[in-house]
């Protein structure tokens, strides 16, 4: 009984949600599994990136595969050797960072990426809620449901509330499912920030970051976290949310990725 009042809940917080941004999100309706022809590369940001030839990546794309990308790949310099089918922002951060007291580097970082996407007119996925508040008027917008719900087993169906941690890595597999893609290929989601902490006489929790542009071996201040066991318990529901998409024909493409449900063998010549 339980059970079945808790799935009505979710039923009808869909249903609203739907109803509320049926205009918003009806291109996002029409797309879902017209890509079932293809497959796709997924390309994050993580360190792991560097074992990728992007030049091979590119040559890829004549063979039928769409590349699909996130965050602050387009700020970088490698980046100009791919041409991006599909990109995400689902941070407000990332969106509109003149709202946020960010680093410099990293607010650098985020204009460049607005920039290059206005620039090159990229497809664009981007939560509902930023609808009429962006600066994005020249590209082709889908727009997708941002709210995680613990209680949905949803994961593949981008307008509705979604059963894993809000993470952009797992939004960027599920849009990926909603499109249809017959085989999901990635490379760059380590998910490995947590195992190069230190704490100092403040119990002040330190981190390199991670990404394949930082400057390697910093360590940083992580000023979004409480302690350690909040911090290792976020890490822990990140590698939950990947193994909800385990069934899925998902490659990885990182050999030595701590990302141990998904299979990484494969065929494709992408290495450096």
């Amino acid at each position: 009984m339980i059970n079945f009042y808790s799935n009505l809940k979710i039923l009808l917080k869909d249903e609203l949600f739907k109803v509320k941004n049926r205009k918003i999100i009806n291109q996002t309706i029409k797309i879902r599994n017209t890509k079932k022809d293809k497959n796709v590369i997924l390309l994050a940001t993580g360190n792991s990136l560097s074992k990728i030839d992007l030049k091979k990546i590119n040559n890829i794309k004549n063979k039928n595969f769409d590349i699909f990308s996130l965050g602050g790949f387009l700020a970088s310099d490698v980046s100009q050797n791919i041409d991006i089918d599909y990109y995400l922002l689902s941070d407000e951060r990332t969106i509109f960072p003149d709202q946020f007291d960010l680093e410099e580097n990293l607010r650098n970082i985020i204009v460049k990426t607005i920039e290059i996407i206005k620039k090159k007119k990229t497809k664009l996925f981007l939560p509902t809620e930023t609808w009429g508040k962006h600066d994005f008027k020249d590209n082709e917008i889908f727009y997708f449901n941002n709210n995680p719900d613990n209680k949905t087993k949803n994961i593949t169906d981008i307008t509705k509330y979604f059963g894993y941690g809000s993470i952009s890595g797992l939004k960027a597999l599920s849009i990926c499912k909603h499109l249809g893609y017959k085989k999901i290929y990635f490379i760059g989601l380590d998910n490995n920030h947590w195992n190069n902490i230190k704490v100092n006489h403040k119990n002040e929790i330190f981190q390199v970051h991670r990404h394949f542009y930082d400057d390697n071996g910093v360590y940083k201040k992580n000023y979004n976290t409480k302690s350690i066991s909040n911090l290792l318990r976020r890490s822990s529901g990140v590698f939950e949310g990947f193994e909800k998409f385990k069934n899925f024909d998902i490659i990885n493409l990182d050999p030595d990725s701590l990302i141990d449900c998904f299979s990484k063998t494969h065929q494709l010549d992408v290495y450096k």
